[in-house]
């Protein structure tokens, strides 16, 4: 099932799409329905009934350990107060072998290596060396991320957490250190294997809090303050794993000055819309920013290439259903409406022997949507109501004997007019 894409309204009340409890007819992990076909090892045909919900729970509960599972999936609604293992077994678990693959014993490993310590690298067999391999190596010596420096005796420490990465980031935009943010463009820290001098990392980080200004620390809280309720309002709308937020910077913008002000915060002139993004998208590495006409809105990467292709497509069969529904509810007035003659004829005589819905649906037809067409005149257009009695008068109404239908288009004689 395709998510739906929807601008998020800082006015309508959010509801996490992630709710507390699990659909069991669906894919345990995703939630989601799709064309893929759904596997459940209590009917396994291999006769290890159940085998799979061990391997799939442990693997979990270690993902869960390690703080790598997505925040789009919590263990608390996979375990119902006796162990996941049990509630899987119990309500007879599927998933989809994609979303399975996500938690393997190979993901379980790669994931804990990265968030394992460093650790020095074992002897490796003693090899030939050549004149051409000895060069190539010196050439190749790994180098300091920050200050571009090779080991020279010292040791070099990897970048392996996010939390570095969201940091430096936050750090190089508010020393506006361009070099370094060239650096960071590349991509985050971990997918450029940085490696990096405890003494280097240090210093950015005394750097970015000696720029602070101790008379403004109450407005600098303030802000702080502020931006973490932002961030967790993007978070939490982020968790409903049934629609692709598109958020508008210039709601977030708004929200930002409103809480500042709730704080004490004096606002002069307008929010810096630039800076508030940029510190946005490196909380946030996998959102990025796009300009759409004077706006300027944010949207996941994944999401992209959905939507992009979701606007390249058009629905025909959604119109078909629209059209569908809106004949048949006109139909239905129309077959429901009868006219009695009291022996005159009053000013809306003409527009009461016609159902409501169809004239409206004419109006719009003849008129157009635009409701400032719609005010320009007084009364309804004489057009719109010869057109509707002319539908009413050569409805035809199917009855449900074996008898052939009659299609004939006849004037009926509870539709003419007196």
């Amino acid at each position: 099932m395709a998510k739906l894409y929807k601008v998020v309204d800082p006015d309508e009340p959010q509801t996490s799409g992630q709710c507390l409890t699990t659909n069991w007819d669906l894919c345990v992990l995703c939630q989601e329905e799709t064309v893929e076909i759904l596997k459940c090892p209590a009917i396994s045909a291999r006769g290890t009934e159940g085998a799979g919900y061990k391997t799939l729970a442990e693997n979990l509960e270690a993902f869960d350990r390690i703080s790598c599972l997505p925040g789009t999936l919590k263990l608390s609604r996979l375990d119902e107060g006796m162990g996941i293992e049990a509630t899987f077994r119990l309500h007879k678990a599927k998933w989809h072998d994609s979303c399975r693959l996500q938690f393997n014993k190979t993901k379980l490993q790669r994931a804990e290596k990265r968030k394992m310590p460093d650790e020095p690298n074992p002897e490796p067999n003693p090899r030939k060396f050549t004149r051409l391999s000895r060069e190539h190596e010196h050439h190749s010596t790994e180098t300091c991320f920050f200050c571009g420096k090779s080991a020279d005796g010292d040791t070099l420490r990897n970048a392996s957490t996010f939390e570095i990465d969201i940091h430096v980031r936050q750090c190089a935009l508010k020393l506006q250190d361009k070099p370094l943010l060239a650096k960071l463009s590349a991509g985050d820290l971990i997918a450029q294997e940085a490696k990096y001098h405890p003494q280097c990392l240090a210093s950015l980080y005394n750097k970015a809090r000696d720029t602070k200004e101790p008379e403004s620390s109450v407005d600098d809280i303030n802000h702080g303050i502020a931006f973490a309720g932002l961030v967790s309002y993007i978070e939490e709308v982020r968790m409903d794993s049934f629609i692709a937020p598109v958020f508008k910077l210039m709601d977030l913008v708004n929200l930002y000055r409103t809480r500042l002000e709730q704080l004490g915060t004096h606002v002069t002139g307008r929010i810096h819309s630039t800076k508030l993004k940029n510190r946005i998208l490196s909380y946030f590495p996998d959102m990025n920013a796009h300009i759409q006409g004077r706006d300027v809105v944010l949207i996941c990467n994944k999401d992209v290439g959905a939507a992009l292709k979701k606007a390249c497509e058009h629905d025909t069969d959604n119109d078909a259903v629209h059209l569908a529904g809106a004949a048949k509810i006109v139909r239905k007035d129309m077959l429901k409406m009868k006219n009695e003659f009291s022996g005159s004829f009053d000013a809306q005589s003409q527009e009461k022997s016609v159902p409501v819905s169809l004239l409206a649906l004419v109006s719009v037809v003849l008129n157009g949507t635009n409701i400032t067409t719609q005010l320009s005149s007084a009364s309804m257009p004489q057009p719109a109501i010869t057109l509707s009695r002319s539908y009413s008068c050569t409805t035809v109404q199917h009855t449900r004997a074996k008898l052939p239908p009659q299609l004939g288009t006849a004037n009926r004689e509870r539709y003419e007019t007196p």
